[in-house]
């Protein structure tokens, strides 16, 4: 039982960290180039990205010596979020 609501609270405590912002795609989109070319222009470097499983642009990169994730709306080119990794 012990094991168990450990196990529980180990779980609970983990989802805030992964929470991924959702965005929900319009009809007129930027291109992810424009997303990809803003975080550059910081000084980042991009090793990846993707749309993540909520439909958001996700750039993996590295700034100052950092790693990081970043998301931006598709709709917009708006940063959304930044988690370091």
């Amino acid at each position: 039982m012990k094991k168990l609501i450990i196990a529980a609270v180990i779980s609970l405590s983990a989802v805030p960290a992964f929470a991924e912002p959702s965005c929900t795609p319009g009809d007129t989109q930027t291109p992810i180039w424009e997303a990809i070319k803003t975080f550059e222009d910081e000084g980042g470097q991009v090793i990846a990205f993707k749309i993540n499983s909520g439909g958001c642009y996700e750039i993996y990169g590295s700034l100052d010596d950092t790693n990081m994730e970043v998301f931006f709306d598709p709709n917009t080119g708006e940063e959304l979020e930044r988690i370091n990794a």
